[in-house]
């Protein structure tokens, strides 16, 4: 009994630094894929691809933009590709990804330029995304988008 508890033991301290390697080479290969997913999703709406958002967002995602206004999938996708909002350009600033279990949780800052019927909505945004690896794939399930507001000088 006591030499099974010992080979137990021995087995457990020389496997553990190996659990925790494949542990965090898994955290870094989810962390560099949210980082990729951002990036796209970005450019997606620059280019008002829906496809990709209908890809990325899971069937009940939710959105709560800069007004305030909480969109459905639909809606947002709507929204991205055909409102009265055109992105020219978005270049993230900041980026920075957390992980619960099969939950992602990506803040970010991004500098874009964008109008709304003529008027300039250029400016600095934050954002909060939530992703839950569903089937091996990264779904954007929540987000959260607000202006950073200017610093005082």
């Amino acid at each position: 009994m006591k030499t099974r508890f010992f080979f137990c033991a021995l087995f457990l301290i020389l496997a553990g630094p190996s659990f925790s390697q494949a542990t965090d080479a898994a955290r870094s290969d989810d962390e560099q894929q949210i980082r990729k997913i951002e990036q796209e999703w970005l450019d997606a709406i620059v280019k008002r691809d829906a496809a990709y958002l209908q890809k990325l967002e899971s069937p009940d995602f939710s959105l709560t933009g800069p007004s305030g206004r909480t969109l459905n999938k639909e809606e947002d996708i709507k929204d991205m590709t055909s409102g009265e909002t055109t992105f020219e350009k978005m270049t993230i600033e900041r980026l920075k990804v957390r992980f619960y279990g099969d939950t992602a949780i990506a803040n970010g800052i991004a500098e874009v330029k964008a109008h709304t019927r003529g008027k300039d909505d250029s400016g600095r945004y934050s954002w909060t995304d939530v992703f839950v690896k569903m089937n091996g794939e990264w779904k954007a399930v929540s987000g959260h988008v607000t202006v950073v507001a200017p610093e005082k000088k």
